[in-house]
């Protein structure tokens, strides 16, 4: 019994342990080429010529694609 009771706090302790990683996607414009395009990893703020398109996080990479399509800034793509 108290083997199974440690077993179970050790099952339980090693699950809340591990991190949970949510997929998230950003839509960031490249403001030397004007492009807009859709990236996994948010833009860090020392990178100068890439900027977030809008402060929106995605759950899915199609959501993001979809969205990018109504943002003004990647629609007056050139």
């Amino acid at each position: 019994m108290k083997k199974a009771l440690v077993g179970m706090a050790f099952l339980l302790i090693s699950s809340l342990a591990t991190p949970v990683q949510a997929d998230e996607f950003y839509i960031v414009r490249d403001l030397a080429t004007q492009k807009c395009s859709v990236v996994a990893k948010r833009p860090t703020t020392d990178t100068r010529t890439i900027t977030l398109a809008t402060d929106a996080i995605f759950k899915s990479r199609a959501d993001a694609e979809t969205a990018m399509k109504s943002i003004k800034v990647c629609t007056d793509q050139k």
